[in-house]
C-alpha cells in the first residue's frame, strides 16, 4: 500500500509538470542569437566615480539610512591589476579610494605554484549613525544631539603568508591589526520631563502616569584596538587530515558613553509649596540635571591552542576529533563621573556624585537621596580558562543515508576582582556646604561551568529528486556563579533635635553577595525537504524549533531564584517555478510564533513577550531576450510582540501596548540594450510601515510608521574597447512619522563613473 501511494504521488507530480511543460512550450519565444557582451569585465582596470546627493531635510538621518555622506563621495571606486610575473608566479593588486565616504583599500598578493602565496593589505571604511533621540507626540517634543551626524571608522592592516609545497605540511601565518574609532549612538537614552504631561504641586492631583520619558539621546566615543596573530599547520597523511593552530589576540579598548538626564531642568530652592494644589509645576523645575560620562577600559591577552584531526576509515565511516585550550587575562578599568546640578541658598552647585540633604521639619536631622553613581576602578583583574573538546563520526549506514553525530564538551573557569572607589558629595542646600564622602569597596566574582552539546545531522536522498534532512543540537550547561558587589547608599542616624548642628546622614557601603547554581538548556531543531518534481519546479520546506531556558537557583535558600526562557517554532517554505526559458517565479513564506517566560521566587510566570511573525515574499525574474531583463520583488510582514496588556489592568494598560512591526516593501529593476554599445537600467523601490499610535501619549509610541521610496535611471555606454562609463540620476525621499517628521529627507542624486582597461 505504501508503494502504491508513493507511485501515485510520483505520477501526479509528473502529470502536473508535464502540463506546465506543454504550456511553457506554447508560450516560449525563439531564443535570440547569441551576441558578445560589450560590458564583459576587464582583466585589469581602474574605475573613477562620483556620487552627489542633494539632501533636503535631516542630513544625519539620510547618512544613517543610506550609509553615505550627505555631501557625497568621489574617487577611485575600483582598481584591479592582474599580471603573470613568470610561468609560475602571478601578482594581483586591488584597491579603492573614495573621498567623502572615507572608504579605502589597498591590497597586493603574490602566488607561486607549488610554493605558496603572500597577501598584504589595508582597508578602512566608515559607518554612519545619527545622534537622534525620541519624539513625544503630545507636545511634539523632539530631542537630538547638537551634532546629529555621527560616524565610526574601522581600519584593518593584514599580512597573510601561506607556504604550501607538494606532499609537505602547509603553514599559514596571519597577522591582523584592527582599530575602531569615532562616535556612535547609544540605545541608553536619558530622561526628560518636557513631555507635556502635567505635574501638579499636590501630587494627589497628578495623572496615574509620570511625565518622565527616556527620550534624550546619548552617544559613545570609541577607541578600540585589536591585534591577532595566527599560525596554522595542516597536513594530510594517507586518509588522515591534521590541523594544529595557535592564536594570540590582544585588545586595548577604552570606550566612553556620554549621557544626559533631565537636561534644562533644575528644582527650585526652597521647594515649592503644595498649594495651590492644581497649579502645574513647569517641567524645567521637576528634576535636577545630571550629566557626565562612563568610561570602561579593558586590556586583555588571549592565547588559544587547537588541534583537529579527521580520519576516513572506510567509504561509509570516518571520525573527527578536536581539542582546544584558551587562557585569557585582562586588566579592567572604569571611570564614571556623573555631575548633579543643584540649587542652594548660595546659588547653583554642580558636584560629581552630588546628593541634596533635606532636613526634617523641627529637627536637625534629615535625609539624603541616593547620589548618581560615580566611581573609579583602576586595578580590576579578570582571568578565564576554557578547555573544550569534541568527537564525532560520519556514517553512511544505508545507501543515500548520511549521518553525522558529534558531542562537544567545554569547561569554563573565570574569576574577576577589583577595588572601586565611589565619589559622593553631600550638599546642604540651606548653607551650600559640600561634604565629600569617598567610599572604597571591594568587588569579586567567580564562574565555573561545564557544557555538553550533542549534535545530530541526518540527510537522506534515496528518493528520486527528493532530499530530506534534519539538524538537532542541544546545549546543556551546569555550574555555579558567586560574587560580591558593593554599592553605596545613605544612612539616617538618630540625633537629638536640641543639637545646634545639622546631623548629616552617613554614606555607607551596601554589600550584595550572590551564590547561584546555574542551569542553561538551549535546544535547536529543524527538519526539511528539497523536492524537484520536474526540471522547472523546485519546492523547499523546513520546520524549526528553538527552546532556551536559563535558570539561576540561590544556593542558600529559595530567595533570588530566577528563570528566563523562550520558545520559538516556525516554518520556512519556498517554491520556484520556471514555466518559460528566462522566466522564474520564487515564492517565500516564513512563519514564527514565540513565547517568553519569566519565573521569579513566587513561581508566577509572565508570558509578557509572546510574539508572532509572518513573512510573504514573491520574486519575478524575466529575461524575454538576451537584451532585456526584468526583476520584481514584493514582501509583506505581519509581526507583533505582546506585553502584559491587557492583563495588567488599571493605569498600566494605558502605558503597555503590544509592539507591532508590520510593513511591506517592493522593488523593480528593468534593463535593456538599446544598441550594440549602450545599456539602460531603471530601478525603483518602496517601503511602507504603519504601526504608530500617536494618541497613546502616556506611553512612548515606538511603533514605526514610515514611507520611503527611490527611483534611479542609469545609462551604461561603451566608448571604446578600453573605455566605458555609467551615468545615473535618481530621486529619494523618506518620511518618518515616528519621529514627528523631524527626520524626513528627500532630494535628487547623481552618479558618474568611468572605467578604463589597463
Amino acid at each position: 500500500m505504501n508503494a502504491f501511494s508513493l507511485s501515485l504521488r510520483r505520477t501526479g507530480g509528473l502529470l502536473a509538470c508535464a502540463g506546465l511543460a506543454v504550456a511553457a512550450h506554447r508560450l516560449a519565444a525563439a531564443d535570440p542569437a547569441s551576441a558578445p557582451d560589450p560590458f564583459q569585465a576587464y582583466p585589469s582596470y581602474i574605475k573613477i566615480s562620483g556620487l552627489a546627493p542633494s539632501v533636503s531635510g535631516n542630513k544625519a538621518a539620510y547618512a544613517e539610512r543610506a550609509q553615505n555622506n550627505s555631501d557625497g563621495r568621489v574617487g577611485i571606486e575600483a582598481l584591479h591589476i592582474g599580471k603573470d610575473l613568470d610561468k609560475t608566479t602571478t601578482m594581483e593588486i586591488d584597491g579603492h579610494l573614495l573621498y567623502g565616504a572615507d572608504d579605502y583599500l589597498g591590497k597586493i598578493s603574490f602566488a607561486r605554484t607549488d610554493v605558496g602565496s603572500l597577501e598584504i593589505g589595508y582597508k578602512r571604511f566608515r559607518t554612519f549613525y545619527d545622534g537622534i533621540g525620541g519624539f513625544f507626540p503630545l507636545n511634539s517634543y523632539w530631542s537630538p544631539l547638537a551634532q546629529k551626524e555621527l560616524h565610526t571608522d574601522r581600519g584593518t592592516f593584514w599580512a597573510d603568508l601561506k607556504i604550501a609545497r607538494p606532499n609537505e605540511p602547509t603553514l599559514r601565518l596571519t597577522y591582523r591589526d584592527e582599530i575602531r574609532t569615532g562616535q556612535k549612538d547609544s540605545t541608553i537614552w536619558g530622561d526628560t520631563d518636557f513631555t507635556g504631561i502635567p505635574n501638579y504641586r499636590d501630587s494627589a492631583n497628578n495623572p496615574p502616569y509620570s511625565p518622565n520619558r527616556k527620550l534624550v539621546p546619548s552617544y559613545i566615543d570609541l577607541d578600540e584596538h585589536l591585534k591577532t596573530f595566527e599560525a596554522v599547520v595542516t597536513h594530510t597523511m594517507d586518509k588522515t587530515a591534521i590541523e594544529l593552530s595557535v592564536v594570540w589576540t590582544q585588545t586595548d579598548n577604552s570606550d566612553t558613553r556620554w549621557s544626559n538626564r533631565y537636561p534644562g531642568e533644575l528644582k527650585p530652592y526652597p521647594a515649592l509649596p503644595k498649594t495651590p494644589a492644581t497649579q502645574v509645576i513647569p517641567p524645567d523645575q521637576l528634576n535636577n540635571a545630571t550629566h557626565g560620562f562612563d568610561q570602561q577600559s579593558i586590556k586583555s591577552n588571549a592565547v588559544t591552542y587547537t588541534g583537529k584531526l579527521e580520519t576516513t576509515v572506510s567509504e561509509k565511516f570516518s571520525f573527527f576529533a578536536g581539542l582546544s585550550y584558551q587562557h585569557v587575562s585582562a586588566d579592567i578599568g572604569a571611570d564614571r563621573e556623573m555631575t548633579l546640578d543643584l540649587l542652594t541658598s548660595t546659588g547653583k552647585t554642580s558636584t560629581v556624585g552630588g546628593a541634596a540633604f533635606v532636613p526634617n521639619v523641627g529637627t536637625k536631622t534629615g535625609s539624603v537621596g541616593r547620589p548618581p553613581y560615580s566611581y573609579r576602578m583602576l586595578n580590576g583583574r579578570a582571568t578565564e580558562n576554557i578547555l573544550a573538546g569534541n568527537f564525532g563520526v560520519k556514517l553512511e549506514p544505508a545507501k543515500a543515508l548520511f549521518i553525522t553525530l558529534a558531542i562537544k564538551g567545554e569547561r569554563t573557569n573565570a574569576d574577576g576582582s577589583g577595588d572601586t572607589t565611589y565619589f559622593n558629595n553631600y550638599v546642604v542646600q540651606s548653607t551650600g556646604v559640600v561634604t565629600p564622602v569617598n567610599i572604597a569597596t571591594p568587588n569579586m566574582s567567580e564562574r565555573n561551568e561545564t557544557a555538553w552539546t550533542p549534535e545530530l545531522n541526518v540527510r537522506y536522498s534515496g528518493v528520486r529528486n527528493l532530499t530530506l534532512y534534519g539538524v538537532f543540537d542541544y546545549r546543556n550547561i551546569s555550574g555555579d556563579e558567586t560574587g560580591t558587589s558593593t554599592g553605596v547608599g545613605p544612612n539616617t542616624p538618630n540625633a537629638d533635635p536640641a543639637k545646634g548642628a545639622i546631623v548629616v546622614p552617613a554614606i555607607i557601603p551596601s554589600v550584595v553577595s550572590s551564590a547561584d547554581n546555574v542551569g542553561l538548556n538551549h535546544g535547536h531543531y529543524k527538519v526539511g525537504a528539497n523536492w524537484n518534481p520536474c526540471t522547472f519546479v523546485t519546492l523547499r520546506g523546513e520546520l524549526f524549533y528553538r527552546d532556551h531556558r536559563n535558570s539561576f537557583t540561590d544556593m542558600a535558600d529559595s530567595t533570588g531564584n530566577f528563570i528566563l526562557g523562550y520558545q520559538y517554532r516556525g516554518v520556512k517554505l519556498t517554491g520556484i517555478l520556471k514555466p518559460l526559458p528566462g522566466l522564474t517565479f520564487t515564492s517565500r513564506y516564513v512563519g514564527q510564533t514565540g513565547k517568553m517566560d519569566v519565573v521569579v521566587d513566587s513561581g508566577t510566570a509572565y508570558d509578557s513577550m509572546d510574539s508572532r511573525s509572518h513573512l510573504f515574499g514573491e520574486t519575478l525574474d524575466w529575461a524575454p531576450t538576451k537584451q532585456v531583463y526584468f526583476q520584481a520583488n514584493y514582501n509583506i510582514v505581519f509581526a507583533t510582540m505582546e506585553t502584559a496588556y491587557p492583563r495588567a489592568g488599571g493605569a498600566a494598560n494605558a502605558v503597555l501596548r503590544a509592539g507591532d512591526n508590520n510593513y511591506w516593501n517592493g522593488s523593480f529593476i528593468a534593463g535593456m540594450a538599446v544598441g550594440p554599445t549602450t545599456n539602460v537600467e531603471l530601478q525603483a523601490s518602496i517601503y511602507r510601515a504603519n504601526n504608530y499610535e500617536a494618541g497613546i501619549f502616556v506611553s512612548t509610541p515606538y511603533g514605526a510608521e514610515a514611507k520611503e521610496s527611490s527611483v534611479t535611471l542609469a545609462v551604461k555606454q561603451k566608448f571604446s574597447d578600453r573605455l566605458r562609463g555609467t551615468a545615473k540620476v535618481g530621486y529619494f525621499e523618506s518620511h518618518n512619522i515616528t519621529t514627528g517628521g523631524f527626520t524626513n529627507f528627500h532630494g535628487p542624486m547623481g552618479y558618474l563613473s568611468l572605467e578604463y582597461s589597463l
